[in-house]
């Protein structure tokens, strides 16, 4: 995760059309470094008073795995303002040492739990920034670019290839439209 200062994460998202070999050429060629592979199991929870699709905002428990190392983390994800393919919206995270009671303690106050997504993710580094080839059950494989400043997403983004479709919603959105739901 690459936030700003005030917290913000700034992103653009494509869906890869072409051959993932091909992008990870590119991503050699434009001198990023590949740091890991690692499996995200994300679960996404609706508040009991309020849609959280509707104020665009998203609460989920991200479960990371590492080779042998596994994490969990909370999120909190604001509104998004899009400029151009560019998503900025606040972004808060802290580890759960005890998902499980924190699970139970968020179904104890009414909070439903809403899909998982599950995705394989290769991240590069460039330039202070993440890029991030991801591939999601059911959905794809994406390219994310995360960055502290936007304008690197751009010039990133035009370094690599042209067989990046953008994509503006989130993976829970497009896990949704296909009929996605509680596993």
């Amino acid at each position: 995760m690459v936030v700003n200062d005030k917290g913000e994460e700034i992103e653009a998202k494509y869906r890869i059309t072409c051959a993932v070999d091909s992008i990870m050429e590119n991503l050699g060629r434009l001198g990023a470094i590949y740091k890991e592979a690692i499996d995200e199991e994300d679960t996404y929870f609706q508040h009991p008073c309020r849609d959280l699709s509707e104020t665009d905002e998203a609460l989920r428990i991200r479960r990371v795995v590492r080779g042998s190392l596994e994490k969990w983390i909370l999120t909190y994800k604001g509104p998004r303002r899009m400029i151009g393919e560019v998503k900025i919206r606040e972004e808060i995270e802290t580890e759960l040492p005890d998902p499980e009671k924190f699970r139970r303690i968020l179904e104890k106050l009414g909070f439903v739990k809403v899909a998982t997504i599950v995705k394989k993710r290769l991240v590069y580094s460039y330039d202070g920034c993440e890029i991030l080839i991801d591939s999601v059950s059911g959905l794809g494989v994406f390219l994310e670019i995360e960055c502290k400043e936007r304008n690197k997403i751009d010039a990133i983004r035009k370094s690599l290839c042209n067989c990046l479709e953008p994509v503006h919603k989130t993976y829970l959105e497009l896990h949704m439209e296909k009929g996605g739901g509680c596993e």
